[in-house]
């Protein structure tokens, strides 16, 4: 549509996304679920400040792969308070206009992961967490979360995705140009 888009994802590539990634791979016994919650913590604030603002800053459309919602569900599943760990995320993450929360049975998750990516499940892809997490990430609710059936295929899971998304972007369009209407001066004589 001609817009000017970035991607990132979370964890990040930076040094404490490395720590997180390594914590999956290698397992999470060596830290607490306060410390996990404060790598990614860190990490976020890192994405902010080196990706996340510099994109907006040029008007771009950001699309992030996981972001503080994910974190809710993912350390509230291993029994931190979901209210802390969402006014902690609050305090340094940018309010998205949008979030796609795609969900499927925890069944068809590990599935795909052996099947699909040919890759066992990490210590964050077990199936008792990944329920736990599955039930936080159902009760989310606001504006901004849309929830996807991601038990369809692919192609029907982008479509939904992409319809929300045209949505957004018709209203964003129509917004602009009303604001820009609005705030003309028009001076009849």
């Amino acid at each position: 549509k001609g817009f000017s888009c970035s991607r990132f994802k979370e964890p990040t590539d930076g040094m404490y996304g490395q720590k997180i990634r390594e914590l999956a791979q290698n397992g999470r016994h060596s830290v607490t679920p306060e410390e996990e919650m404060r790598l990614f913590l860190e990490d976020r604030k890192e994405n902010r400040i080196q990706n996340l603002e510099p994109a907006l800053k040029k008007k771009e459309i950001v699309f992030l792969d996981r972001y503080y919602f994910s974190s809710i569900a993912y350390q509230g599943a291993r029994g931190l308070d979901l209210n802390y760990i969402t006014e902690e995320n609050k305090k340094i993450a940018i309010q998205p206009d949008l979030v796609f929360i795609l969900d499927c049975a925890v069944v068809v998750g590990l599935s795909r992961i052996q099947n699909f990516r040919n890759e066992i499940p990490n210590h964050f892809e077990q199936e008792e967490l990944l329920e736990k997490a599955r039930q936080i990430f159902n009760r989310m609710e606001s504006m901004y979360i849309q929830k996807i059936d991601a038990s369809r295929t692919e192609i029907e899971v982008f479509n939904h995705a992409k319809s929300i998304l045209d949505t957004l972007i018709s209203a964003f369009l129509l917004k602009t140009q009303f604001d820009l209407f609005d705030q003309s001066k028009v001076v009849y004589s």
